[in-house]
Parts: C-alpha cells; sequence; structure tokens
C-alpha cells in the first residue's frame, strides 16, 4: 500500500504550499503543520506585533538580523525564542532550552534569517504567495489598509484577511473584498500563549476556498469519498466499555505497519461516537500514528446523540507498529457506542451526515445486547 495518494489530500497540500504566515503568531505555521507540508517562512513561526510588521516592510527589514540585532530568550513554555530588537520580532527557534548553546543558536539563526529574509522579499516582488494575517475584531480597517500599502510596495501580494467567527461559524468560502484582497473566518484562533492549539478543520476549508478564488480554481470536494481509504477498518457498530476499576486509559486501537503507508504525509482517523448520559469518564479521543497534527476529541457535555471525533498523525518511520483507533480515560462502568470508522490520508476527516442508526436502551442484559448488535452489523 505504499505510496497511496488521493487527489483530494494532494490538492489540500499544493494549496497550503501557497500561503505565507504575515506573523501574528505561530498558529498559521502550524496549520500548515498539521496539514502535512513544511514550508520556509521569514515569519512562519513569529510572534509578530501589527505596527512592527508595517514597519519592517516599509524599509524591506532592513535591520532585521544587521549584525547586534538578535538576541535569544527562553519561553514561559522552555524554548528558546529569537528576538529581533530592531523589529520586536520574536521567532520560536524550535529548541528546548538547554539542548544547544545560546551563542551557537544566534549564530544559526543570524545565517537562517537572512536566508529567509531575502526568500520573503523575492516572494514580494513576484507576488506568487497568499499571504495571511489574522485580524481581531476590534481591529480597525484602517490598520489593514496600511498593512496591505506596505505589502503592494514590494509587489503584487494577495492578502487573506482572517478573523474569528465564534462557535456559531458557518463552513462558508472565502470572499474577494478588493482586488488583491481576500477575506474569510475561521471559528477560533488558537490561544496566543498555546498557538498550537488549532482548530483545524475551519481552517482547511479557508485555505482551500482562498487558494480556490485566488486562482480561479474549484474548491476541493470534501464530502462523502472525497479520500481513499488507506486501511479498511470495521466500520459497524460497536461498544466500547472501560477495563479499569480506576480511572485510567483504555485503548480500542488497531496496530499498523508505516512500512505499508509511507511516512511523508498525514493520515487520519474518524468515526462517530455516541455517549450515553450515564458516561463518568473523563476522556474520549481519537489517535492516528505518532502525535496528533489535529484532532477533535469528544465534547463529554454532548450526551445521547452523534458526534464525530478524529486524530490526524504521520507514521515513524523504523518504528513496527503505530495504534490507530480510539481510546478512553474512565472506569469499567463506562461505556460510549462508535459508528462509521474511517482510516485514510489527508489532514482532516471528509464530510458526512451523523449516522441514522437508532441506539440500544441504556442498559440490555448482555445476552440481548449480544442478539441486538449482531442484527446491526453489516
Amino acid at each position: 500500500m505504499t505510496g497511496i495518494r488521493n487527489a483530494a489530500a494532494a490538492r489540500l497540500s499544493e494549496r497550503l504550499h501557497g500561503f505565507r504566515s504575515l506573523g501574528d503568531n505561530c498558529e498559521f505555521g502550524f496549520v500548515q503543520r498539521y496539514g502535512g507540508v513544511e514550508p520556509s517562512g521569514l515569519l512562519r513561526f513569529s510572534y509578530t506585533p501589527m505596527e512592527d510588521l508595517i514597519r519592517g516592510l516599509r524599509c524591506g527589514f532592513a535591520d532585521f538580523g544587521a549584525p547586534g540585532d538578535l538576541r535569544i530568550a527562553v519561553s514561559a513554555g522552555g524554548t528558546y525564542y529569537c528576538h529581533s530588537v530592531a523589529y520586536n520580532i520574536w521567532a520560536n527557534t524550535g529548541h528546548p532550552a538547554g539542548s544547544i548553546d545560546p551563542e551557537v543558536l544566534v549564530e544559526r539563526e543570524y545565517g537562517r534569517l537572512a536566508h529567509l529574509k531575502r526568500k520573503m522579499l523575492d516572494d514580494l516582488a513576484d507576488g506568487s504567495k497568499i499571504l495571511v494575517r489574522k485580524l481581531g475584531r476590534d481591529t480597525p480597517d484602517s490598520e489593514f489598509a496600511r498593512l496591505a500599502e506596505a505589502v503592494w510596495a514590494h509587489g503584487p501580494s494577495t492578502l487573506l484577511r482572517v478573523t474569528a467567527a465564534g462557535p456559531d461559524w458557518p463552513p462558508e468560502p472565502a470572499r474577494r473584498v478588493a482586488d488583491r484582497v481576500i477575506a474569510g473566518q475561521v471559528r477560533r484562533f488558537a490561544p496566543t500563549e498555546q498557538a498550537w492549539e488549532v482548530d483545524l478543520e475551519p481552517w482547511i476549508h479557508l485555505i482551500d476556498s482562498a487558494y480556490a478564488l485566488a486562482h480561479d480554481q474549484a474548491p476541493t470536494d470534501l464530502g462523502a469519498g472525497a479520500f481513499a481509504d488507506a486501511l479498511t477498518l470495521p466500520s459497524g457498530l460497536r461498544r466500547h466499555a472501560g477495563r479499569h476499576r480506576t480511572p485510567a486509559l483504555s485503548a480500542y486501537t488497531r496496530a499498523v505497519d508505516p512500512a505499508d503507508l509511507g511516512t511523508d504525509r498525514a493520515y487520519v482517523f474518524s468515526t462517530w461516537v455516541w455517549i450515553p448520559e450515564t458516561f463518568g469518564g473523563e476522556r474520549v479521543f481519537a489517535v492516528a500514528g505518532h502525535g496528533r497534527l489535529g484532532w477533535r476529541d469528544a465534547d463529554l457535555s454532548r450526551r445521547g446523540c452523534w458526534q464525530r471525533v478524529w486524530a490526524a498523525g504521520r507514521m515513524r518511520p523504523g518504528v513496527d507498529r503505530e495504534p490507530v483507533g480510539l481510546g478512553m480515560i474512565g472506569t469499567r462502568q463506562d461505556q460510549f457506542w462508535s459508528f462509521g470508522a474511517r482510516f485514510h490520508e489527508g489532514p482532516i476527516p471528509e464530510e458526512g451526515a451523523a449516522p441514522t442508526v437508532r441506539m440500544p436502551p441504556a442498559r440490555l442484559p448482555g445476552r440481548r445486547l449480544f442478539g441486538w448488535l449482531r442484527s446491526k452489523l453489516p
């Protein structure tokens, strides 16, 4: 099965490569990472205040990375950040504090940032990338207009203006609001200090539709059947019960061989779950290989209805087996149901309607439950 590639996943990866971050914080950098791509970018993992960004653009970041400009500092989370004194830009180096000599690191940063600055100015000149900037609800239009003016002084780039819609976010496509300005919304932004806590699905929808609009193409079809199965899983109704007397992890996973899939792309496990009113566990979640690139855990405040949980991850090279499936933190008194399991390549699950499967009563004797399940399984 090595070399699986489906059209929807490939198209989303290609489109994610067509964007560059204009800072604010690291969130859009994580959006691209969780989407399975790692493009370089001067401001991809940087905290960049708007006024300093505009000032830097106006002078081509002339003093960014000049001798004496860079300082290494440790963040509250224990990571080395590289600070540009001239522009108040804080870039995440990706190095945990103590993992490298700060003097060695700062010298590397001077070389890295010099390369990325030249590349950014080239991108601005040819206008080949869509530039992403998040804006708070209170940001005045005049501030974004000044940003656009500073960008267009270098070349004809298109800007994507992103705002947060709130919990009632509608999956609407991006819209063109000016000749070289596209606007769109996501449900929420990641917390400033936890930029990795990305709500990925709205971001992927926005990026796909913005790219399609900018390049006069059709949006990617993310409906049922958009992604081919990477592995066939039992998709019928299943009951999951805890296995421990005290709250602990119970795993309902299948071990897969990374060599059969490939380690250079994202894969998604998704399923619908039904949390009974009597559930007392702490968490129900999905897993797809090593770590999680994107995810949605079960909302335990929603009981007696179907909700989708999913996780995306990568397969690690040199590992014999990776887990794919569900997990629960709870006791043997806790149980829940799942239906419609899928495992496919891509950054997010495909869209689809909730199951119409009728659920059993909250409590059924063992033999009756077994017979009811057999009647429902394919």
